[in-house]
């Protein structure tokens, strides 16, 4: 390597030192297989970084890549072609067309086969996904080649995405079962779902059950639940998994592995392993991830993987020493989340009955009824972060944003202090025109958890925390948000007043998303509400009034204090005319002739 100090001192800061480089690394013996490999050398910075900015990817340590190898002793940036990526196909005004119409427009121009992934449409945009970068080449070709029928060229957009996140019907899944079935050794208690996406079994049904993605590997964690729990030996190898966030709930759904195979994935970073370290590993592989090549040397590697996995005795084959541990064999196990607590029966009663008026109101096409609901000095406040528990890209949060009060968001200047003090609302008005503004919302009832954590005579403050979907957006998949809500509240009459309410949104988990509107009867979850008496508060409205008289019914209940049977009956008696309806209410409810049985909730 006479060369290096002269390339390194003159042609590495020359225009014309990429074709020099490029000579020698023919001389060196590399061999390039295609055009685009010698123009990504040629274009490139010769300091290890693309013109683009963007720099190659390792490979494993074992896989005996020479061009690989030389490339990274000269610096000189290496495209992977393997790499685990997925790519997105946006056609804008798609809908216009029609899936039958794309997709049979596209085979018959494309000049190699392709499989779309989850195709659906998304306002008027119709998307779907491919796996392979030739397939996304292939069609990003057709951009503006073909005619839709109303005429336009029609435009083809790809890019780069994380795997698509798409639901099996019952068939695939039956198919995933026996596919599974005919993998698995009863006799050793082992699972081999190796290369799983090209499993003949599936392929001959015209299905494509990639591991790496979500809904597919989600299923397969469900069937080694209900089949399998007693599984010892999984393997997991040659899937292009990039993260193990699926597989987080496995080592609580079969306890007992002991081997597990995770090599030749695309895993980039050894905390990845975190999440199924309450197996107790005695065999683990690794290799072939690019997690592999991240260690100085093999004592680094071995203390990193012993970190999550510390009774491991077998890492990629080779023996390792005794571990030496000083820990005692406890469990790691948190407390299972416990449902909503009330401090006695009464109490619950009351704050069932005052959300489910809150929450009517609220899911409502009006929510300035609510202006009843808070104290003339309340306070209002809403702070909104993005989940950081959700690890691939997740619905936008800009339309709270320029309202929202994150501390941890907002610095510490005169300015920055102003601005918190003038996002805090406070007032009857000032608080529901902010309610106003904000979204509409269908909130699930049975998501709901409510925590009273404390009750007096003159003030109770609760929590009350689930799920809630906006209905006024224009996507045919309209965003689930996951919320958690403060009220501080002192007794009005015979209901509550809000003087407190500090609203927390943030996007759903994928676990809260599955888990979403998933029953039509909207009762809180963990029995908030008993079955038997008291009557379940949260029970709807029977349906044989329409959909506005129901709504009429719950507002009417919810600002008059009456129950639902004498809301009906004022509102039935004067031919459904809410504002008559009121005006007889307040007129009766000053003689006195309403009976007290009206207002038994």
């Amino acid at each position: 390597m006479i060369l290096a100090p002269y390339i390194d001192s003159h042609v590495m800061t020359h225009v014309n030192s990429r074709i020099i480089v490029f000579e020698l690394l023919k001389a060196l013996g590399y061999n390039f297989t295609s055009s685009s490999e010698k123009w990504a050398i040629l274009l490139s910075s010769p300091y290890g970084t693309s013109s683009r900015g963007s720099a190659g990817r390792g490979r494993n340590r074992n896989d005996g890549g020479n061009n690989y190898s030389k490339m990274q002793r000269m610096g000189l940036p290496f495209t992977d072609s393997d790499s685990p990526q997925w790519y997105k196909v946006i056609i804008p005004y798609g809908k216009k067309g029609g899936k039958d119409f794309i997709l049979k427009s596209l085979t018959e121009r494309v000049n190699i086969p392709f499989k779309p992934v989850d195709f659906h449409f998304e306002q008027e945009k119709a998307v779907f996904f491919v796996q392979e970068k030739q397939e996304a080449n292939a069609i990003r070709s057709q951009d503006k080649k073909i005619q839709l029928p109303n005429g336009f060229k029609m435009i083809v957009l790809v890019k780069p995405s994380p795997p698509p996140v798409t639901e099996l019907d019952s068939g695939a899944l039956e198919k995933l079962k026996l596919c599974m079935s005919a993998r698995y050794d009863p006799s050793t208690k082992a699972l081999n779902l190796s290369c799983l996406a090209k499993d003949q079994s599936l392929a001959a049904e015209n299905l494509f059950m990639a591991l790496s993605r979500r809904s597919v590997m989600t299923n397969v964690v469900k069937v080694i639940e209900e089949n399998i729990p007693e599984l010892e030996e999984l393997d997991m190898s040659d899937n292009r998994l990039i993260s193990l966030e699926a597989m987080r709930d496995l080592p609580q759904k079969a306890p007992n592995v002991k081997k597990l195979n995770l090599g030749k994935n695309k895993l980039s970073h050894v905390d990845e392993l975190r999440k199924l370290q309450d197996w107790k590993l005695d065999h683990l592989i690794l290799d072939g991830n690019d997690l592999c090549d991240k260690f100085k040397d093999n004592n680094s590697y071995v203390s990193a993987v012993r970190k999550k996995f510390p009774k491991v005795l077998t890492l990629d084959g080779h023996t390792l020493p005794p571990p030496i541990t000083f820990d005692l064999e406890t469990s790691s196990e948190l407390p299972a989340v416990k449902g909503s607590f009330f401090i006695n029966d009464s109490i619950q009663t009351s704050t069932v009955n005052f959300l489910k008026a809150f929450f009517t109101l609220y899911d409502s096409d009006n929510r300035q009824p609510l202006v009843e609901a808070y104290n003339k000095e309340a306070l209002f406040s809403l702070s909104v972060a993005k989940n950081p528990n959700i690890e691939y890209s997740q619905p936008k949060v800009h339309d709270y944003l320029s309202e929202s009060r994150n501390f941890i968001k907002m610095g510490k200047s005169t300015s920055e202090t102003m601005r918190k003090n003038k996002l805090l609302k406070q007032g009857q008005i000032s608080i529901v025109a902010q309610l106003c503004d904000l979204p509409s919302t269908t909130h699930d009832y049975n998501s709901f958890i409510v925590d009273v954590d404390h009750s007096s005579e003159i003030l109770r403050s609760f929590v009350v925390e689930g799920v809630f979907k906006e209905t006024d957006s224009k996507s045919d998949r309209p965003p689930i948000r996951a919320f958690s809500r403060r009220f501080i509240t002192v007794p009005q009459g015979a209901g509550m007043n809000i003087i407190n309410d500090m609203l927390t949104i943030t996007n759903a988990s994928r676990e809260q998303i599955q888990n979403a509107f998933k029953h039509p009867a909207p009762t809180p979850s963990s029995s908030p509400v008993p079955e038997s008496s008291p009557p379940a508060p949260f029970t709807q409205t029977p349906s044989t009034y329409t959909p506005e008289q129901q709504q009429m019914i719950q507002q009417f209940a919810a600002q008059s204090g009456m129950n639902h049977q004498w809301s009906i009956k004022c509102l039935e008696q004067n031919g459904w005319n809410y504002e008559k309806s009121g005006e007889i209410f307040l007129e009766l409810q000053k003689q006195n002739k309403i009976p007290p049985e009206a207002f038994t909730k």
